[in-house]
């Protein structure tokens, strides 16, 4: 990038990736966002967040990381292969919440030992950057909300960035739309999208270019999962799988990986 990443929304294009999933059927495209576990105080592991659809029979996954320099990110970019013993998903604990992780923990190493005196830069959405659960109570029924995703048609290879979508919430998001954890957004919908993290979006563009400026003027936080176009136009309307379920991912990974870690 021309400049370093300041803002939360410029931060979370570098979180966003566009993933090509190799399947029996070719490659199939889709978006997905960084996350980390917090194993316990000295251990967390990095996850790619998407839907459960988009890594289906998949046998290979690639996602596109830029190459850290000295102040941030370089221009360049580089694949990270996941495949074999590199290759690790884990669904949601409940089968009908469409979410999914890519823990590329193993494949980061193995590309940094491929790869001596160069590093991966990495961004990701700590708790932080979720909408805190207290505050859902504040919300509207129509919210203004950003969509970042990979559309398949309109990839920004060049600088290996995701699009940044406006739209709306469509059903209220304290609501379970159809009594799914899901509400639904209107928005311009692309395929590749799938997997894209639903942010609320009030950011303060205005006055001094600091992380404090910014959060002082914003209101933004993850709202949740887009999963899949809906209704006679799926290019229009989108199923949103709400954040709290990322949580669960999230934290279903952790106990799993804290029960398997020896005792000191």
């Amino acid at each position: 990038m021309p400049f370093p990443p300041i803002t939360i929304t410029e931060r979370l294009l570098h979180a966003v990736k566009r993933l090509e999933v190799t399947t029996p059927g070719g490659i199939r495209l889709a978006t997905g966002y960084c996350c980390q576990v917090q194993v316990n105080e000295d251990r967390s592991l990095p996850a790619i967040i998407t839907t459960r659809q988009a890594l289906a029979q998949a046998s290979a996954v690639s996602a596109r990381f830029h190459l850290a320099g000295p102040n941030g990110p370089l221009r360049e970019s580089v694949a990270l292969q996941m495949e074999g013993a590199t290759l690790n998903i884990v669904h949601h604990p409940r089968r009908g919440v469409d979410l999914a992780a890519l823990l590329h923990a193993r494949a980061m190493i193995a590309w940094g030992e491929a790869n001596p005196g160069q590093q991966l830069f990495s961004q990701w959405l700590d708790d932080t950057a979720f909408f805190p659960e207290a505050r859902w109570e504040e919300l509207d029924v129509q919210e203004s909300v950003a969509v970042i995703g990979a559309p398949e048609k309109l990839w920004d290879g060049s600088n290996n960035l995701p699009l940044l979508l406006a739209g709306s919430t469509a059903s209220h998001p304290l609501l379970d739309y159809n009594g799914q954890p899901e509400f639904v957004v209107s928005a311009r919908m692309l395929p590749g999208m799938w997997g894209a993290p639903v942010l609320l979006q009030q950011v303060g563009a205005r006055g001094t270019r600091t992380p404090e400026a910014f959060a002082q003027r914003s209101r933004f936080g993850l709202l949740g999962t887009l999963r899949g176009g809906m209704g006679a136009d799926p290019h229009g309307l989108g199923l949103v799988v709400k954040a709290r379920e990322t949580r669960s991912l999230l934290e279903s990974i952790r106990a799993d990986v804290a029960g398997r870690l020896k005792p000191n």
